[in-house]
């Protein structure tokens, strides 16, 4: 006897409960900015190699909305080593351009979820 459409749907629903909070088969997968960021900067032929271009993508990471401040500019802009010229500013704002563009789907769906905690936490206390 042939199965139905809607029995074998149901057969493969899985049940939540058996999955961790963060299983990443229900919240999706992972996110790839932090690569594209880095392969965006070798792409700008800086004199960066993976690891220069990886330490610089964590370090817009680190700031808020990841707009370096002036003193995180500064150590972007020596970021290839000490014993190699600093990038110039130029450089530098191009680099950053390339890691906003590469997360800026990851920096929309964090904004969003903010937003969506922030009225939620109004919510809650009845403001």
């Amino acid at each position: 006897m042939a199965e139905s459409a809607s029995a074998r749907d149901a057969r493969n629903v899985v049940d939540a409960s058996t999955h961790p909070a963060n299983c990443l088969c229900c919240i999706g997968g992972p996110d790839l900015s932090f690569e594209r960021a880095v392969f965006a900067l070798l792409e700008l032929n800086l004199g960066l190699e993976y690891d220069t271009a990886a330490r610089f993508v964590r370090l817009c990471r680190a700031a808020p909305r990841m707009v370096l401040s002036k003193g995180k500019t500064k150590l972007a802009a020596k970021v290839r080593g000490k014993d190699v010229p600093a990038l110039e500013a130029e450089d530098v704002r191009r680099a950053q351009d390339a890691v906003l563009g590469a997360y800026a789907a990851t920096l929309a769906l964090e904004e969003t979820q903010r937003a969506a905690t922030a009225a939620r936490t109004n919510d809650g206390d009845g403001v």
